[in-house]
C-alpha cells in the first residue's frame, strides 16, 4: 500500500513528465494515474456541505451534480461537473468548508487525493500551481457564460445546452446521428439547472416534442438528430 509520501511524489513526478515531455496535454495534467483512481456508481456522496474539506477529487469519467441545501432543508441543483473538473479544490485552499454538496448522478471513475498532498503540491510544484489557476480560470469563464445564458438565451436554448452537456460525457465510440439517453436527474433538477419553473420546463419539452427533434421513450430522451442541437447551440 502507497503511504501518502509515496503518492506526493508519484503526483508530482508525473505531473512534470506530463509538463516536459508532452505526453499529457494541459488539461489532462491530473490524471486517473496521478492519484488513487475508483469507480463510483450513482447517487455516490463524494462530500457534504458544510463538511471540513479532506480531499480533492478530479473527474475521470461521468458527471457529478452540485447540491445547496438552504437552511430550511430546502434542496437546489446549482451545477454540473463532468469529465476535467476538480471537485473540493477551492475549499482545499482556503481551508473553508464544502458550500455544497457533491453527488455522483452517473457511474464516475474519480481520482482522489487527501488535502495536505494537494496543498503541499500547490505549495511546491510550479506546474502543479499553473495547473490550478487554468482550472479555476476555466470555472470562472464558465460561471459567467452561464450567468449570460440565463439572462440572453431562451429556456429551450438551455435546456438544449443541457443535453448537449450530457452527450459530451458520452465516449466517441457511442456517439451517432441520433441517441438515445437517460437524464439521471430528476424534473425539478433539470428545471432549476435551466433557471426556470417545473411547468415551464413542461412546456419547453412538448414544443421540441412536436417538432420531432426528440421523443421520450421507456423514460429515456431520444434524440431524432443531434446535429440539431450542435447547429443551434453554434448559432446562439
Amino acid at each position: 500500500m502507497e503511504t501518502r509520501a509515496h503518492v506526493r511524489l508519484r503526483v508530482g513526478a508525473e505531473m512534470n513528465h506530463g509538463m516536459n515531455g508532452n505526453v499529457l496535454p494541459p488539461h489532462r495534467i491530473w490524471s486517473a494515474k496521478s492519484a488513487q483512481s475508483r469507480e463510483f456508481p450513482p447517487s455516490t456522496n463524494l462530500f457534504l456541505q458544510g463538511n471540513p474539506p479532506r480531499e480533492v477529487f478530479y473527474v475521470e469519467r461521468g458527471m457529478v451534480k452540485l447540491i445547496r441545501l438552504s437552511e430550511n432543508g430546502q434542496e437546489s441543483a446549482i451545477g454540473l461537473q463532468s469529465q476535467g473538473a476538480l471537485l473540493g479544490a477551492a475549499s482545499v485552499i482556503v481551508q473553508k468548508p464544502y458550500p455544497v454538496s457533491a453527488t455522483t448522478v452517473t457511474s464516475c471513475a474519480l481520482s482522489r487525493i487527501p488535502a495536505d498532498i494537494f496543498l503541499s503540491l500547490a505549495k511546491t510544484d510550479e506546474h502543479f500551481c499553473w495547473y490550478l489557476h487554468e482550472v479555476h480560470s476555466l470555472e470562472v469563464h464558465q460561471q459567467a457564460s452561464q450567468l449570460a445564458a440565463l439572462r440572453y438565451l431562451s429556456a429551450r436554448q438551455r435546456f438544449e445546452r443541457l443535453l448537449l452537456q450530457f452527450l459530451s460525457s458520452t465516449p466517441d465510440h457511442e456517439r451517432q446521428t441520433s441517441m438515445k439517453i437517460r437524464l439521471p436527474l430528476r424534473h425539478w433538477e433539470i428545471a432549476q439547472l435551466i433557471g426556470v419553473r417545473p411547468e415551464h420546463l413542461s412546456r419547453v419539452l412538448q414544443q421540441i416534442k412536436q417538432e420531432g427533434v426528440l421523443h421520450e421513450e421507456d423514460g429515456c430522451i431520444v434524440i431524432s438528430d443531434v446535429r440539431k442541437l450542435r447547429r443551434q447551440d453554434d448559432c446562439d
